[in-house]
């Protein structure tokens, strides 16, 4: 019966491993996600260098981000909180609205870098089956940025959520939530109705999951921008994301994934203890 047990424990152990391949790879639903792929004729999203990216928002002086962090699982890379705060510091965004609080650490950073934008985010309500089910306790959500008054706290499944009394409102949207494709295509729909004009930005974390395109995400934004607005999404290159905003008119391009980058970074990191 013990070599039984640990027989089904490798097994369960497997099939789990395989589960997350298929999501960190975008293989769920592979058929009809490579169906899509092929009616827009993209597989990947054309990248742009940093400097010219910031340079197309008129930033002249690259600026030094402060970025916490505290590397347990499920957070964004420190890469990605950077060039997040870059981002809304170079558009001097006033409002800021992200789906997926999590650990409230890129709300925390927003915070941080752009003290003057007020910090919107939106996370699954306690009595969310998925809280149940992976047994998180209540305490995760927002744990960096619940403490901060000017950071507003939503809780709502994105599939139910109001985001009418907030439409047209924000210069800088973060999708960072289900990464699913459904939830990818509900999350940029009401990104869609969230950015104030064309000059506003959507960003969606997680377009590059472990190295890799994830073809969930990558087809959850083909399928809700829309196909005429396709020529303005790009992979803001050295991070994780895409972007989007009706203004973007860069040249096609795309790296070398060999190539070493022309930027580097360097990062001071200090350890700091809790009370």
């Amino acid at each position: 019966m013990v070599i039984l047990s640990r027989i089904e424990k490798i097994k369960k152990y497997l099939n789990s491993q395989n589960r997350i391949k298929a999501y960190v790879s975008g293989l769920v639903n592979d058929d009809k996600l490579e169906g899509i792929l092929n009616k827009y004729k993209i597989h990947a999203l054309p990248q742009v260098d940093v400097n010219d990216f910031f340079a197309s928002l008129g930033e002249t002086i690259t600026p030094v981000i402060n970025v916490k962090a505290d590397f347990t699982g499920g957070i964004s890379p420190v890469n990605d909180y950077y060039m997040l705060c870059r981002i809304a510091r170079a558009i001097k965004a006033e409002q800021y609205f992200e789906i997926g609080t999590w650990l409230g650490l890129s709300a925390y950073n927003l915070h941080l870098n752009s003290k003057d934008t007020g910090v919107y985010t939106l996370d699954i309500p306690p009595d969310h089956e998925e809280i149940e089910l992976y047994k998180i306790p209540e305490e995760v959500f927002g744990f960096y940025s619940k403490h901060i008054q000017s950071i507003h706290h939503l809780r709502a499944d994105s599939k139910l959520f109001n985001y009418k009394p907030y439409s047209k409102s924000f210069d800088l949207v973060f999708i960072d939530g289900n990464h699913s494709f459904d939830y990818v295509i509900n999350d940029s729909k009401i990104a869609l109705e969230l950015i104030k004009d064309e000059h506003s930005i959507i960003a969606w974390h997680d377009y590059i999951l472990c190295g890799e395109i994830n073809k969930n995400v990558l087809c959850g934004i083909l399928e809700s921008i829309p196909a005429e607005e396709h020529k303005h999404i790009v992979h803001l290159y050295q991070s994780n994301i895409a972007l989007y905003s009706g203004t973007f008119d860069f040249p096609k391009k795309y790296f070398d994934q060999w190539k070493i980058p022309l930027h580097n970074y360097n990062l001071s990191i200090k350890q700091e203890t809790r009370p």
